[in-house]
């Protein structure tokens, strides 16, 4: 049926009403979690990695019975033992909204110096020479930690594969020749350091710290680790390396292959590598940053600048809903340049979630504390 004419003082009034009175848009509908679509039940599941301490407290000094760690304490301002492992996993309990709670089934205090690369240990006057007065004298890889030697003489691979222990923690001194991470097992991968070879069995860690530093260097190690793990996970290995890779000759830091990746774009394709955005590689769109990198930084570490950014990194706080709300941040938010303060901060926003997105667990924390994961054999 058609409608009625409109009176000529109708339609002036309804312009001028258009003018204005202009009519509401539409009430927008709130928006769904990103991907909900996607998401496939899977229930939130705890876990309890237990743990092999091996720390190498070598006697020094034996008329006075002083071990290393006491000395380097008194007289380096080293880090109590005791204080590194209550902090550390402490903090990854927290981080993790309680989802790892590290178990640390042994503790064995070695009085010795491990073996080295070149088939030698240290004596206690050689150690405290390099390190008092000849640090120069430090090469690798021949002064390299021997991981088959420690596997060997504590029995790790046995130990493992009948589910005593899950990863082993090694404590050590400067100049040790560990690396921050190391995997050991069948399908072993890249962990922030080489593959043990020859190691059969379930796979596990072997985490290199040191007492002379502190719990934030401890999280620095497992950082490292993650972006191993969670970069086999999303197949963005490559991505990964390339946001660490600057000209570091250059002040500020040049981007090495600046155009290799457009950030942004392959980001929406991957969770990850959307995680690990700062400003410096997608300007307008950082997110939490690396573990070098924080969302303003213009260079290795710098995670106390005060250039205010705008981020989305509390997005990941409500994860798996992604609510794109840019906030306005400087180093204030992660710690002021204290090394802990971010790592602390950048773990926290880790997606702990139950359920799966794609065939990946939004639970990250069960591929990071669980290499021996069979899913990690299926993953390219």
């Amino acid at each position: 049926m058609s409608q009625p004419q409109k009176s000529l003082f109708q339609r002036i009034r309804d312009f001028f009403n258009n003018v204005f009175n202009p009519p509401l848009p539409p009430a927008s509908t709130p928006s769904a979690p990103q991907h909900a679509d996607e998401i496939t039940a899977e229930p939130l599941t705890p876990l309890a990695p237990r743990v092999l301490v091996l720390v190498y407290d070598p006697v020094i000094d034996p008329l006075k019975n002083t071990r290393l760690t006491a000395w380097g304490i008194q007289n380096r301002g080293w880090t109590r033992v005791d204080d590194l492992l209550a902090g550390y996993i402490q903090d990854i309990d927290e981080c993790s909204g309680g989802l790892v709670k590290y178990n640390i089934v042994q503790r064995i205090d070695v009085d010795a110096f491990p073996l080295r690369l070149n088939g030698k240990r240290f004596t206690a006057t050689e150690y405290l020479d390099l390190y008092t007065v000849n640090q120069s004298k430090y090469k690798e890889p021949d002064d390299r930690f021997d991981y088959q030697a420690v596997i060997k003489e504590f029995n790790l691979l046995s130990r493992v594969n009948a589910r005593e222990i899950d990863e082993v923690w090694l404590l050590t001194y400067p100049f040790s020749g560990t690396y921050e991470s190391v995997m050991c097992g069948t399908n072993a991968f890249w962990c922030n350091g080489p593959v043990i070879e020859n190691t059969p069995g379930r796979r596990f860690a072997i985490m290199g710290f040191s007492y002379e530093r502190g719990v934030g260097e401890m999280e620095e190690d497992l950082g490292h680790r993650t972006e191993s793990v969670m970069g086999r996970v999303y197949n963005c290995m490559d991505f990964v390396h390339w946001t660490y890779a600057y000209d570091r000759s250059k002040t500020p830091f040049e981007k090495a292959e600046p155009t290799k990746y457009d950030a942004l774009q392959y980001a929406e394709t991957n969770l990850f590598a959307k995680f690990l955005l700062y400003d410096r590689i997608a300007p307008g769109g950082a997110q939490c940053g690396n573990v070098h990198y924080a969302p303003n930084s213009q260079k290795d570490y710098e995670w106390g600048n005060s250039t205010p950014v705008a981020t989305y990194a509390d997005d990941w706080l409500t994860f798996p809903d992604l609510p794109r709300v840019q906030k306005i941040q400087n180093a204030n938010a992660w710690g002021g340049g204290d090394i802990r303060g971010h790592h602390r901060w950048w773990f926290t926003r880790f997606p702990k979630a139950a359920g799966r997105l794609n065939g990946i667990r939004l639970n990250w924390w069960s591929y990071i504390c669980n290499v021996a994961d069979d899913e990690f054999d299926q993953l390219v």
